[in-house]
């Protein structure tokens, strides 16, 4: 608590904008994220422990200098460089402003990876327009208010020694409402709470209550951010008190907040109610928010690095005007990771999100993608590099299908292991004498495709790669592109019946990519596809692919016979 003055003191000089930016908010929370602080001259810096499950309980967290000269900063930064060299560690920071790591850019190009997660973006709102409502967009929040107002039975009040004892029973009120869905996150919010209205004045909080019929329904803590700026840490109301929560937000931004052009409302965390919520009072803007860890891995820009990408993929794998369609439609801001040596990009691989599924399971994971390393960087483990970064960073399995048999050996070697059995099917014998099934063909598009993917593989495979419509999407388009088809085979005796099959037309060769299709069945079929298209050869072969997993989930059990096959490749 003795150290409250000059935290104050360093984060008012630097104003600025980031919630967790504030003694209070930072004291609040100490128990929970083992929060340290410490100060070298006019620097303090705040550490901690993630303690939600992405990164090691081991690895410290630690904010962006506050206080002090940029040179002051740079060399609280280089202490810091030297202390996680020493404990074997790589300097980890976050959050970060926009400005922060325009600076760490600027002090060590190329040295930091650099991340942004929309669902904790900090949510600013004018204050006047939190105050008075204005416009069709919230009617709706001034129409609450006004039931709430109804029976002119309520009234605001500061939160002061006289009646913290009624905020404490309408607190602990709220939590007996919610027992049935209680769980640690919303036992260490409250608690967070809890501490912060008992010690406000401790920890410079300002409150306000909302009373109906003399019983509190709503309350609200919050505290100055910068000079212009008020941050509102908790609020909570009773739902089934109709209006209770726009009004306390209303009122807690009118009277708490007087004198602030902005108020910020802190983040959604990723929850969907939240987030509309939050919305819904028509934000003025987002405040992105950064993680910067050390290391010479970063995002490839689909837009700046178009070009050495294009370069490093051609050294690899010769994919011709491919590159560029991928890059279009497949690659964005978050997705390729690459290494750069003196500027230049010399290794590179896609993670493309994707789900596990194993029965009831659905695992999130990484599709890893267009592997690459320029052949004359070669042999450095450069790739191998870029692997266990995505693997500790995003705490997801990493899920692949090598190009090719000796590829295996490799990759057993980074730590993954055969998930997906591969075969190469033969029906050239099959072909013959064989009667055509009697079907009809219809052109599939994407919903439908992936809603009978979905449905067929949930119940013939115990465990198979699962992808969203827009990757699916990826997939059909660019088999149309190449002259291929995707196709909703059903039956003329049984409409009931859908089954897929996407194939593609090169020379005279017909390709199955994906089909769900028994061999059987798909002997029938072939012989009239291969008399449209003019082919000879039929080539179908289901990829073998392999799975490594993080840490944390080694006592998952892998299936030895899933389902790789459509590898958006």
């Amino acid at each position: 608590m003795e150290d409250r003055a000059w935290v104050s003191e360093y984060l008012m000089t630097d104003q600025r904008a980031l919630c967790e930016y504030t003694f209070a908010g930072n004291y609040c929370w100490r128990s929970f994220y083992m929060l340290q602080i410490a100060r070298v001259g006019s620097c303090g810096i705040f550490r901690h422990v993630e303690r939600t499950g992405k990164w090691n309980k081991n690895d410290y967290i630690y904010s962006f200098p506050f206080g002090g000269t940029e040179a002051e900063k740079k060399r609280m930064i280089e202490l810091l460089m030297e202390t996680c060299e020493k404990e074997g560690t790589k300097l980890m920071m976050s959050p970060l402003a926009t400005s922060d790591k325009e600076l760490l850019e600027k002090w060590y190009p190329q040295a930091f990876f650099f991340d942004s997660n929309r669902d904790l973006s900090d949510y600013i709102y004018l204050r006047e327009k939190l105050v008075t409502l204005p416009g069709k967009k919230l009617h709706g929040k001034r129409n609450h208010i006004a039931r709430f107002k109804d029976a002119d039975d309520w009234c605001y009040e500061s939160i002061n020694d006289t009646n913290v004892s009624d905020a404490e029973v309408m607190l602990k009120k709220w939590k007996e409402n919610r027992i049935e869905s209680w769980n640690g996150e919303l036992e260490r919010e409250w608690s967070a709470m809890h501490f912060g209205l008992v010690e406000r004045d401790r920890v410079g909080l300002t409150g306000g209550l909302l009373r109906k019929a003399d019983v509190v329904v709503a309350l609200a803590l919050g505290e100055p951010l910068n000079q212009d700026t008020f941050v509102v840490h908790f609020e909570k109301a009773f739902a089934d008190v109709q209006g209770a929560y726009p009004m306390i937000n209303q009122q807690f931004a009118e009277h708490a907040a007087k004198g602030y052009l902005y108020v910020n409302r802190e983040e959604d965390t990723g929850d969907a109610g939240l987030r509309k919520a939050k919305l819904s009072y028509q934000p003025d803007h987002l405040e992105e928010k950064y993680t910067a860890l050390q290391s010479d891995i970063s995002y490839a820009n689909p837009s700046k690095d178009a070009d050495a990408i294009r370069s490093l993929w051609q050294a690899c794998f010769f994919d011709g005007d491919y590159v560029d369609y991928y890059m279009e439609h497949r690659m964005n801001e978050k997705n390729m990771l690459v290494i750069r040596k003196d500027g230049q990009i010399v290794s590179m691989a896609s993670f493309l999100p994707a789900e596990y599924r194993i029965g009831e399971q659905h695992i999130p994971v990484r599709y890893v993608y267009a592997v690459g390393t320029m052949p004359k960087m070669r042999g450095q483990g450069l790739a191998a590099e870029i692997l266990d970064f995505a693997l500790d960073y995003w705490k997801e399995p990493l899920v692949l299908s090598p190009a090719e048999e000796s590829l295996f050996d490799y990759y057993e070697s980074c730590g993954f292991v055969r998930a997906f059995e591969g075969a190469d099917i033969s029906l050239k014998e099959k072909l013959n004498g064989i009667m055509r099934w009697n079907c009809c063909f219809t052109e599939a598009d994407a919903d439908c495709y992936a809603t009978i993917r979905e449905q067929i593989l949930s119940k013939r495979k115990n465990a198979y790669l699962h992808w969203d419509t827009q990757a699916v999407s990826f997939a059909l388009d660019l088999n149309v592109k190449y002259g291929g088809h995707n196709l909703i085979v059903s039956s003329e005796s049984d409409p009931e019946m859908r089954e897929l099959l996407m194939y593609a037309v090169e020379e005279d060769t017909l390709t199955v990519i994906e089909t769900t299709l028994s061999n059987e069945l798909l002997a029938q079929i072939l012989p009239e596809l291969m008399m449209e298209n003019h082919v000879r050869k039929i080539r179908y072969e289901i990829p073998g692919g392999m799975i490594r997993l993080p840490e944390q989930m080694k006592n998952i059990v892998i299936p030895a016979e899933g389902y790789l096959n459509l590898t958006l490749g």
